[in-house]
């Protein structure tokens, strides 16, 4: 989300005028109207979504480390080997038990981690 907002920031143009003479005889002096883009404010709000996106990427990854030390503590390799499926590598249900196979259903399945998550 905030790789796309840093796509997104619209650049804000700002208009001035300027004091020139034209380029051939009589070169009277005359003012010009220009238009460009802020880069001083666009650079500004770029580094600061982006400062904010690798703070938040950071957290991510403490958070991905922290999650798998818990799933590599569950003792129950079955409940280990479910909540892997389900919760890191996003399978849905009905993908898990096809994954696990063995005649479990993927409601025996959800429930056998309710339950998992209850006791513990």
């Amino acid at each position: 989300m905030l790789k796309k907002q840093i796509e997104d920031i619209e650049t804000i143009t700002t208009k001035d005028s300027v004091k020139g003479s034209l380029s051939e005889h009589p070169y009277i002096e005359t003012h010009f109207k220009i238009e460009g883009i802020d880069y001083k404010d666009y650079n500004r709000k770029v580094k600061r979504l982006q400062r904010k996106l690798q703070r938040r990427m950071e957290e991510l990854i403490d958070l991905v480390e922290e999650t798998n030390e818990y799933i590599e503590s569950i003792e129950d390799s079955l409940i280990r080997q479910i909540i892997a499926l389900r919760y890191v590598n996003g399978l849905t249900w009905d993908q898990v038990a096809a994954s696990i196979g063995g005649g479990n259903t993927a409601e025996g399945l959800r429930k056998r981690v309710q339950r998992f998550f209850q006791e513990n």
